[in-house]
């Protein structure tokens, strides 16, 4: 007899915005104009991987400081070490995960233009 379905079994899709499509593709014409080929596949291949864990308890991850001002459940997942930190911020539909955009986590807070 099969189990019973938990709650963390649930699979989220995730969707990445056109906003965070270009965000991903900012990061990498910098590292292109950096001639870091190399480091920019690896820093693509990780980001891919980070943001594949969001297929499973996407809740997990705190809540972005802005939230309560952009006044949605805006959620944020770090990705990267030290100063080269990056935050994705995603909400969660349903059973969909909307990564809204990705950015520096050193950068100033995110404001509603932002998204």
């Amino acid at each position: 007899m099969a189990s019973p379905r938990r709650a963390n079994d649930v699979k989220f899709r995730v969707r990445l915005s056109a906003k965070a499509e270009n965000d991903v593709d900012d990061v990498l014409r910098w590292f292109a104009d950096q001639q870091a080929e190399v480091a920019a596949a690896r820093w693509l291949a990780q980001l891919w991987a980070k943001i594949e864990t969001l297929e499973t308890m996407p809740a997990r991850c705190s809540l972005a400081a802005e939230a309560a001002d952009l006044k949605i459940e805006l959620r944020e997942l770090l990705f990267g070490r030290r100063n080269a930190k990056y935050r994705i911020l995603f909400v969660i539909e349903r059973s969909q995960v909307h990564i809204l955009h990705i950015r520096r986590a050193s950068r100033d807070t995110v404001s509603p233009g932002d998204l």
